[in-house]
């Protein structure tokens, strides 16, 4: 029979062995984010996520940046693309902090710097997928760039990412100043007024619907400048675009979704010219359908499913439109009313629909009158 002392020393030994084990875990994982040569290859979501980067993080963000972007650059496609992945990964979280990103983006560059200089296109659409994440001044300028490019492909795939950049900082805070997002805006707004190319017109007016949905808060002034260019252009290519019908709707109910969710934002507000624009495509999506039946071009009930649908998302996003402006001048909501449209035209009631959308939209109207368009903007 063993004695006290020899159980004593057995169950020592038993319960050392798991304890020297986890140990061994935690310094293998301590070295796990540590190269060879002493650089960050991961990094702590603590660090990621701080609300103010610290000295030693500020160290941990430089190794990481650097280790990355060197095997980011090798000759080796597979190695670099994972490289590549690496300096995203950091970014791809829901509570990357402000402090981080703009560190982060500091840290890289030298690496935007070396992309810039290869002048290739793969460099540049690397550079410009890091910047969309980032949501940077630097990142800015990097997807300003890639905007002004003479290659299309280029301009399109950084149009995208002017519109990562407003969802980053509409997720995750500005890390971006104010006249940053001005210079992205103005420059997706020229692009879709002038651009006889539909993909980048569809792209910009995607990009811009992201940024309907800046903290008005924050961005109030930018948020508002979003809504107006984006219903801009979505009105204009609608009403004046050389491409088929489908097309030109298409691109107007996509401005017009994203408009009438921002208009929906509980505690986001808008102002009187982003208003204005809203008014203004909900009233040229009604005046296409209005403009058929008054021409007699209008297709059979059982042929105009794409009337139907543009002229229910046109009259959506108008009574929403109406609800704001209301709220922002301080006079009761309830005297705003849904209209019917859609159902009347999905019907076959025609005449029901002229007369009553000829009656809001045509000459002398209140929504022409309160908002200044021309008499014949709607009803011509």
């Amino acid at each position: 029979m063993r004695t006290d002392s020899t159980r004593l020393r057995s169950l020592t030994r038993s319960i050392s062995r798991p304890i020297v084990k986890i140990a061994a875990i935690g310094m293998l994982n301590v070295a796990m984010t540590t190269s060879a040569m002493g650089q960050t290859t991961t990094l702590p979501l603590s660090t990621i996520e701080s609300a103010s980067v610290s000295g030693s993080q500020q160290s941990q963000i430089t190794s990481f940046a650097s280790h990355w972007s060197q095997r980011a650059t090798e000759s080796d496609a597979q190695a670099a693309a994972r490289a590549q992945s690496k300096l995203i990964e950091p970014l791809i979280n829901d509570r990357v902090s402000i402090s981080f990103r703009r560190a982060y983006s500091d840290a890289l560059n030298s690496y935007f710097d070396s992309l810039k200089a290869s002048g290739d296109i793969s460099s540049t659409f690397t550079a410009l997928r890091i910047a969309g994440e980032l949501g940077t001044s630097r990142g800015t300028r990097i997807i300003l760039d890639g905007l002004n490019s003479d290659d299309a492909g280029i301009r399109i795939f950084a149009a995208g990412r002017a519109g990562r950049t407003f969802r980053t900082t509409a997720t995750n805070g500005p890390a971006l100043s104010a006249s940053d997002l001005t210079s992205l805006i103005q420059k997706l707004d020229t692009l879709a007024d002038s651009s006889d190319d539909q993909a980048l017109v569809s792209a910009c007016i995607q990009a811009l619907g992201y940024g309907c949905s800046l903290p008005s808060n924050d961005f109030l002034q930018a948020r508002a400048m979003c809504i107006s260019a984006m219903c801009d252009a979505a009105g204009s290519q609608l009403t004046g675009g050389d491409s088929d019908l489908e097309s030109r709707v298409r691109l107007a109910m996509l401005g017009s979704g994203a408009a009438t969710n921002s208009l929906l934002q509980v505690g986001e507000n808008s102002n009187k010219d982003g208003i204005k624009s809203a008014v203004a495509l909900g009233a040229d999506m009604i005046s296409v359908a209005l403009s058929q039946v008054i021409n007699s071009s209008m297709p059979g009930v059982n042929d105009r499913e794409l009337q139907v649908a543009l002229v229910r998302s046109g009259e959506s996003l108008l009574y929403f439109a109406l609800r704001e402006y209301a709220e922002l001048n301080r006079r009761p909501v309830g005297n705003v009313q849904q209209t019917q449209f859609a159902q009347l035209l999905e019907a076959g009631e025609d005449r029901d629909f002229r007369n009553q959308a000829a009656l809001l939209l045509g000459p002398g109207s209140p929504i022409v009158t309160e908002f200044g368009f021309a008499d014949d903007r709607f009803v011509n």
